[in-house]
């Protein structure tokens, strides 16, 4: 799975996360196991909890990179095998060979082995 978008630093952990009206922050979690932590059920497989912003270490913004071929690109999702990269690039998705998808975003499947994925964060403030 691949981190993108806005989280938080709760307990030494990273959560998903969104700010409330009232100036808290909702972090998300998948795991179960949150619940001991008091997180509420949101439904089967995913629990919120809404924390003061002051109780947060940090919140910041991921994104996702891949190097392909010595070149960076967007990653927008990831499975065990496989990575799909995109570019709003011409010339870079002509070259290799990337699908046209949208008006200005190209995207190809490539394999988890041929790229060499980092994360981006950048503070929210």
């Amino acid at each position: 799975m691949i981190r993108k978008g806005l989280y938080a630093a709760y307990n030494e952990r990273d959560y998903e996360c969104y700010e409330t009206e009232n100036g808290c922050v909702k972090l998300i979690s998948y795991d179960k196991g949150d619940v001991a932590n008091g997180f509420i059920p949101y439904n089967d497989t995913t629990f919120t909890k809404e924390v003061p912003r002051d109780a947060v270490e940090e919140v910041f913004f991921v994104a996702t990179y891949a190097t392909y071929q010595n070149e960076t690109f967007g990653v927008s999702d990831a499975s065990d095998r496989r990575v799909l990269l995109t570019t709003s690039e011409k010339e870079k998705a002509d070259k290799y060979h990337f699908q046209r998808t949208d008006k200005y975003l190209y995207e190809k499947h490539v394999l988890k082995e041929e790229v060499k994925l980092m994360e981006k964060k950048t503070p929210y403030s």
